[in-house]
Parts: C-alpha cells; structure tokens; sequence
C-alpha cells in the first residue's frame, strides 16, 4: 500500500510540474514574441504622409522600416531594401501620385511579389487601377491626399490585426511545443 501512495504522489508531483512549467511557458510568451515588421514601399516625395502612418504603426508596437531612415553609405542600397522587405511580416505600399510613378516603388512591389510578402496597397483616390500595374485586381485601401487620416487609421487597425493573428499562431505553437516536450519527457525518450 505504501509503494502505491508512492507512485500516486510522484504522479500528482510530475502533474503539478507540468501544469507549473506550461503555466511559466505561457507567461513568458508575451515577452518572447517576434516583433511584427512592415515594410513601407513609397516616392520619397510623400515623406509626410510616411511619417503618420509610421506614428500610428509605432503605437502599436509595430516595427516600421522605411529605406531612407537607416542610410549607411557602405550599403548598397537595392541590397538593403531587399533584406528588410524579406525580414517584414507585409509592405505597404503607397500609390499617391507620385508613388505610382517611382521606379523604386515598383521594383519593391516586383520583389515582394517574387518573396510572397502580403501586399497592402494604400492608393490615392482619383489613381486608375490600371495603373496598379502588377497590383491590379487587388484590394486596396483608397485615400484622399487633403483627408487621409481615415485611411491611415483603417490600414493601420488592418495591420494590427494582422500582427495579432501572428502572435496567436506563436503562442498555439509555444504551447503546443510545450506540451510535446513535455509528453517526451514523461515517456522517458522511448518510441
């Protein structure tokens, strides 16, 4: 009887570990999570419009990169452009009227199309959609360059959410790592 008290202990001792450590794992996931990162495609000429919504992006812990805030002059340019569109999570890409008409902006479209990269296209109302050229037939967020607030706060909850979708998904995995680690464990390693 006493060997059986034994065994019911170390099993309500392993039981409450687990449920410890799944616990501990759960709590740390908030402080390990990936940043979420955009890429913001766009004509230097619409700096303004860049810097709001970078604002509002950055209030909701979004990491933001735009090329021309990071110049390191022993950097080839195309080459650092092209890392940070792969390290994002999506781009935006503002199609103003004078983004339409950069070549930059379409040669970042062409590689984030080429990564498969999400693609939020934020254009400006008045824009032809055939001139959304490889983005043509996509949705996209329309914007008045006199009141584009709206549209910058609409894009910006969109990426928000985005950017909680992936959190989810990280902690399901975190657990779900856990939790089969945990099964080894208990299994002692054998098949």
């Amino acid at each position: 009887m006493k060997k059986r008290l034994i065994l019911w202990n170390d099993q309500l001792i392993l039981q409450r570990l687990s449920n410890f450590r799944l616990q501990s794992m759960i709590e740390c996931v908030g402080r390990q999570e990936m940043p979420y990162k955009v890429f913001i495609s766009h004509s230097t000429r619409d700096q303004g419009l860049v810097i709001s919504l970078a604002n509002l992006l950055s209030k909701f812990e979004i990491e933001v990169f735009v090329a021309e805030w990071y110049l390191n002059p022993v950097e080839r340019l195309d080459q650092k452009i092209f890392k940070q569109i792969e390290e994002a999570n999506c781009m935006v890409v503002l199609l103003s009227r004078k983004g339409i008409r950069s070549n930059w902006v379409h040669q970042e479209i062409s590689y984030a199309l080429k990564c498969n990269k999400l693609i939020i296209p934020l254009v400006e109302k008045g824009i032809d959609p055939k001139e959304l050229a490889a983005l043509d037939g996509r949705e996209y967020i329309e914007f008045d360059s006199q009141e584009y607030h709206e549209a910058l706060i609409k894009l910006s909850n969109h990426v928000k959410s985005l950017k909680m979708e992936k959190e989810e998904k990280e902690k399901t995995l975190l657990v779900l790592g856990g939790l089969l680690a945990f099964l080894l464990l208990l299994s002692g390693g054998t098949k």
